[in-house]
């Protein structure tokens, strides 16, 4: 049987997690991430997707390995693109930026389309964003390591 505590009210929540060392406070991210992620492919509810990521996101510096870091990449395109649909563009860009952040440094090589999607939805939310210096750049990208224009 499993127990569920809750706290009387945020503040008190707030100083608990407060005390908490970073380190502690990222791998609990990392577990509640997982953990909803797990839930949300068992289900296949995508409802839980924006909360999955967000919480593997802020528990990022535990995922060391190459292929998780790509997982979470794939994932943080998904939340991009979801969030694209849904016209909050601030939002998509956080999640594309991210995504590319997690990639490894050979990723054009190693994870092309990834790579390719990635910046592609990042140029181009960031059009809808109004930030064009970041496209700049994120296209530059794009037209040095394309197969095929």
């Amino acid at each position: 049987e499993r127990s569920c505590y809750m706290f009387a009210h945020d503040q008190i929540q707030y100083g608990a997690y407060s005390l908490m060392l970073e380190d502690e406070r990222a791998r609990l991210h990392h577990q509640i991430g997982h953990s909803i992620l797990g839930k949300m492919l068992e289900d296949h509810v995508n409802d839980l997707l924006f909360i999955a990521v967000d919480q593997l996101n802020r528990g990022e510096t535990f995922m060391t390995e190459e292929h998780g870091r790509m997982k979470l990449a794939k994932l943080n395109l998904k939340a991009g693109e979801k969030a694209m649909l849904l016209a909050t563009f601030l939002s998509s860009a956080s999640y594309l930026e991210q995504g590319i952040s997690l990639l490894c440094d050979d990723h054009w090589e190693k994870y092309y389309d990834l790579s390719l999607h990635l910046y592609s939805s990042f140029a181009e939310v960031e059009y809808c964003n109004g930030r064009f210096h970041n496209i700049s750049l994120t296209v530059k990208s794009i037209f040095a390591h394309a197969k095929v224009y």
